[in-house]
C-alpha cells in the first residue's frame, strides 16, 4: 500500500500545487487587468488633455495671427486714408482755383459786358444828337 499511498499523495499534491499556481495567475492576472484599466485611465486623460492643448494652441495661433493681420491692414488702411485726405486737399485747392479763376473770368466778362454797354449808350447817345 506504500507504492499506492506515495502515488496517491503524489497526486493529491499535484492538484493542490495547481490551485496555487491558478491562484498565483489569478492575482497576477487581476494585477495586470488593473494596471491595464490604469493605464487605459491615463491614457485616455492624456489624451483629452493634449486635444485640449492643441485646441488652445490652434486657438491661440488664431488669435495671433488675426491680431497681427488686423494690425497690418489697420496701418495700410490709416496710410490709403491719408493719400485720400492728401487727394481730397488737393481737389478741394483745385476747385477753389477753378471757383477764383470762374470768378475772375466772370469779372473779366462783366467788365466787357459793361464796357460795351456803356459803349452802345455812348453810340445810341451820339446818333440821338
Amino acid at each position: 500500500m506504500d507504492i499506492i499511498n506515495p502515488e496517491f499523495k503524489e497526486l493529491q499534491r499535484k492538484p493542490e500545487e495547481l490551485c496555487s499556481t491558478v491562484d498565483l495567475m489569478r492575482g497576477e492576472l487581476n494585477e495586470i487587468k488593473r494596471m491595464s484599466s490604469d493605464t487605459s485611465r491615463q491614457t485616455i486623460w492624456q489624451f483629452v488633455i493634449f486635444t485640449m492643448t492643441m485646441a488652445a494652441v490652434m486657438l491661440g495661433g488664431l488669435k495671433y495671427q488675426a491680431d497681427v493681420l488686423r494690425k497690418e491692414m489697420d496701418v495700410r488702411f490709416e496710410a490709403q486714408r491719408l493719400e485720400m485726405n492728401v487727394r481730397f486737399e488737393a481737389v478741394k485747392n483745385q476747385m477753389r482755383d477753378m471757383e477764383k479763376n470762374i470768378k475772375n473770368q466772370m469779372g473779366v466778362m462783366e467788365e466787357n459786358i459793361l464796357s460795351r454797354f456803356e459803349d452802345l449808350k455812348q453810340e445810341v447817345r451820339t446818333r440821338r444828337q
